[in-house]
């Protein structure tokens, strides 16, 4: 069994629509929909082989919230990468498509050969790339 799939609340939906639209394409989450019609809360979904990804806007009275990773729930999200290569690629692409890069690509000692780019989308949400051999 596995995650099917992860739904975040984000503080401006325009944003970040744009900055997964870029984004989730490129970490094998090809198609995707949007309901974003007047009456039917406004959500957009990425799919991909392993499950989907979606986003919505928060809740009005929670727009002034700022995410923390070492809050009570969500830390990060890591997503693979195929190769070094990749992970290089894509953090290069980061700050000119919305989020931040906070931790360039490097090798980390998580285990032999790990290999990530850590980064943030337009609300602050913690965010990896990771290219570990198998």
């Amino acid at each position: 069994m596995a995650i099917d799939h992860v739904i975040i609340n984000v503080n401006d939906y325009a944003a970040a629509k744009k900055f997964y639209a870029w984004l989730m394409p490129l970490v094998g989450y090809q198609n995707s929909t949007s309901f974003d019609q007047p009456g039917v809360d406004a959500t957009t979904g990425y799919f991909g082989e392993h499950g989907s990804f979606w986003i919505r806007p928060s809740d009005k009275e929670f727009r002034a919230d700022k995410f923390h990773r070492h809050r009570v729930g969500l830390c990060e999200i890591a997503f693979g990468a195929a190769s070094r290569k990749q992970v290089d690629d894509l953090a290069k692409q980061i700050p000119a498509n919305g989020g931040k890069v906070t931790d360039a690509p490097r090798e980390y000692d998580y285990v032999p050969g790990y290999y990530a780019v850590f980064f943030t989308d337009p609300d602050g949400l913690k965010l990896e790339l990771a290219h570990i051999p198998r």
